[in-house]
């Protein structure tokens, strides 16, 4: 076994083994139940504007971090213009412009807001099942009880909070146990902690937060990817700018993301940070990169990463990181340990690296059940085989902030595949260097959140004030003994020592007084302070809500602009994957028709040679046939010449004597046009000898007539 393994990795083992051994230990000697952390979260959907967030036990704000998920203590600040959208499970809270926002309580039983000013609206899809889902103001405790939409406004400067119910049901509780049911389309205005001066009305008609919270609500109807995941999965609204959906006969339902990096893997970009009460939390870079990093598992398809979100029937449960880590398989540069993980493929058991009950464990894995596939091939994790899969970086790097390509570090896969698995990092090494190595640098404290101090924060009677210590009083003097008077100079001595401590102990409850009613004078001056700057601000206010009413106006316009524009995009992008869609089906065709005309060529190929072969038969038959027939034929074409000749004699015969019968009658037209021609001439001849006759008789006439005149 010693030569299996070289010594650093021997090392890394050793040191994992006695954190395992450690942790195994505590449990038998403590005893106690274990407490599993909650399967539920919340986290920032969308925003506009600016948002900042304090993390729970800081009074530092910073600019809010994509992808960080929100848990007990952890509050948000949304500023003068801006708005946010948080989702708790499948819950949705959306926040209007100056709204203080804290997380008092997230788990699987209980969700408790505490809205300290601004506004609130709450979109409810699911029944409680006995859960409870709490937000709580400055003078009341609203408490939902059945699923639908619900708005919160708070003002602190007058201690007033309305509630609206749009849809469903829900009870308002004040002091003292008072509570008033607030049913659908009712609205309540509470003043001060007194139920009793409530006044239950009608709700007031939209503004501009209760469109975009329509805008926002429409957007989550149309999302492609409710349709493959549960809606409790956290995150799942990005998927569908970001990716594509297929279906797959062993998966189901697999998610590939688009526009990534040849050398992208799961788990790569983002960085690793503490956060109660899991510990190590992947905090991942990409918009749509939550969703992805806390539910389902990551599989190989070819080239492409495949996401599978697993049995949508299951409730998720969340998990910090569904990945396994390994030691760094060789020394590093300057003696240095280093640290990799790889993600988890479908069916692949996940351990959490904390104390956890066998419930839990069963409950994080079982949706993520494969269909098909084996998960786990000789006793390896798929992933572990892959090294495009395994992300290595050196031991201090890790959980100092966001991981840099460039320190990202490879290994070969053989050493890899045969490192040790854990489910959680080896502190021991990520905080140290390797003995007799010069030192590096640590930079950042290690787990924690690296982020901008925010611009953006909470006016100072939303900030949370430093906690005024209160001395403890001194406890009740003890009265003195009584002297006697016989009991002389000692004890008249010790007397007066008496009555020395009695009066030290007089000034100093005398200075104890003075520092109370100092204390309560600075508090009494820090309130009239206090009230005096929230005057001024509300005078500040009225003055400025004038002149932003146009820029909201025009904000809003811009904002109308901004959604034409996003639901643009979506619909482009709904087209884009349309038309990869049909792309990939043409595809798919068009290969199925290759196949199709290949097997038609084939099926063609062999019925050629087929008919060849008849052909040649034939052929040899026809030639056969050709010579008999040529024969026929020739004897034919003599019989047929011979023929011919003899009608072309009688047809010269023909021909001749119809010449000669053409010639007499010609020659009779002749002589009848000769004969015709004589008759004319003939004719001509009498009539000119008439003519001349009448003129002679004509002139005897005259000559008789003239003669017989006297």
């Amino acid at each position: 076994m010693a030569s299996a393994f070289p010594a650093f990795l021997r090392a890394t083992l050793g040191a994992w083994l006695a954190t395992a051994a450690l942790g195994i230990a505590l449990p038998a000697t403590a005893q106690q139940p274990l407490q599993d952390p909650p399967g539920r979260i919340a986290r920032l959907n969308a925003r506009e504007g600016a948002v900042s967030f304090s993390p729970a036990g800081e009074d530092r704000w910073y600019d809010v971090v994509p992808n960080r998920p929100l848990t007990d203590g952890d509050r948000l600040w949304i500023d003068r213009d801006a708005r946010a959208e948080v989702f708790v499970g499948s819950a949705a809270v959306r926040a209007d412009a100056r709204t203080s926002l804290e997380f008092t309580r997230i788990d699987d039983a209980v969700v408790q807001l505490t809205l300290s000013q601004g506004s609130l609206d709450l979109r409810l899809r699911d029944d409680l099942d006995g859960e409870r889902f709490e937000v709580d103001t400055g003078n009341l405790a609203l408490v939902v009880t059945a699923p639908g939409a619900y708005r919160i406004d708070a003002d602190p400067s007058t201690g007033t909070t309305r509630v609206a119910v749009a849809a469903g049901s829900a009870t308002v509780y004040g002091e003292n146990g008072a509570s008033i049911p607030v049913g659908e389309r009712q609205q309540i205005t509470v003043s001060g902690r007194d139920l009793a001066a409530a006044e239950v009305q009608m709700p007031a008609g939209a503004a501009a937060f209760d469109r975009w919270v329509g805008e926002r609500d429409r957007i989550e109807e149309r999302s492609i990817a409710a349709r493959h995941v549960s809606r409790e999965v956290v995150g799942y609204q990005q998927l569908d700018a970001y990716g594509d959906w297929r279906s797959d006969a062993d998966y189901g339902s697999v998610w590939y993301p688009r526009n990534v990096a040849t050398d992208w893997a799961p788990y790569r970009d983002g960085q690793w940070i503490d956060v109660a009460p899991w510990g190590w939390t992947w905090i991942d870079a990409a918009p749509w990169g939550f969703a992805p990093s806390h539910y389902g598992r990551w599989a190989r398809f070819g080239p492409r990463w495949g996401w599978v979100p697993g049995r949508r029937d299951a409730r998720p449960v969340f998990a910090p990181a569904l990945v396994g880590f390994v030691g760094a398989p060789g020394p590093l540069p300057a003696g240095r340990n280093g640290v990799g993980w790889f993600p988890l493929a479908p069916g692949e058991r996940w351990q959490p690296g904390y104390r956890a009950s066998q419930r839990y464990v069963e409950q994080v894995n079982r949706a993520t059940i494969r269909i098909g596939r084996t998960a786990r091939i000789d006793g390896l994790y798929a992933n572990q085989r892959l090294v495009e899969a395994v992300t290595i970086v050196p031991s201090e790097r890790f959980g100092r902030g966001p991981i840099d390509r460039r320190e990202v570090l490879r290994q070969h896969g053989d050493v890899i595949s045969r490192a040790p698995v854990a489910f959680a990092p080896p502190l021991t090494l990520a905080a140290t260097v390797a003995s007799g190595a010069q030192g590096v640098p640590v930079g950042p404290a290690l787990g924690a959140l690296q982020a901008r101090p925010a611009a953006a924060v909470p006016p100072p009677l939303l900030q949370p004030r430093a906690q005024i210590v209160q001395l403890a009083p001194i406890g009740p003097v003890q009265p003195r003994p009584q002297l006697s008077p016989a009991e002389g100079p000692a004890l008249q001595q010790r007397q007066q020592q008496l009555q020395q401590i009695d009066q030290r102990r007089e000034e100093q409850q005398q200075i104890l007084r003075r520092q109370r009613s100092q204390q309560q004078e600075r508090q009494d001056d820090e309130r009239r302070e206090a009230a005096q700057r929230e005057r001024q601000r509300q005078d500040l206010r009225r003055q400025q809500e004038d002149r932003v009413e146009a820029a909201r106006d025009q904000q809003e316009r811009e904002r109308r602009r901004d959604d034409e524009r996003r639901q643009a995009e979506q619909r482009q992008a709904q087209r884009d994957q349309d038309r990869r869609q049909q792309a990939q089906r043409i595809e798919r065709d068009r290969q199925e028709q290759e196949r199709q005309t290949q097997y038609r060529q084939e099926q063609q190929r062999q019925l050629v040679q087929q008919q060849q072969r008849q052909a040649q038969q034939e052929q040899q038959q026809l030639a056969s046939q050709l010579r008999a027939q040529e024969q026929q034929l020739q004897q034919q074409r003599q019989h047929d010449r011979q023929q011919q000749q003899q009608q072309q004699a009688a047809r010269l015969q023909d021909l001749q004597q119809a010449q000669e019968r053409a010639t007499q009658q010609r020659q009779m037209q002749q002589q009848h046009q000769q004969n015709q021609q004589f008759e004319r001439r003939q004719g001509e001849r009498r009539d000119e000898q008439r003519q001349n006759q009448q003129m002679r008789d004509e002139q005897r006439r005259d000559e008789q007539r003239r003669q017989q005149r006297p």
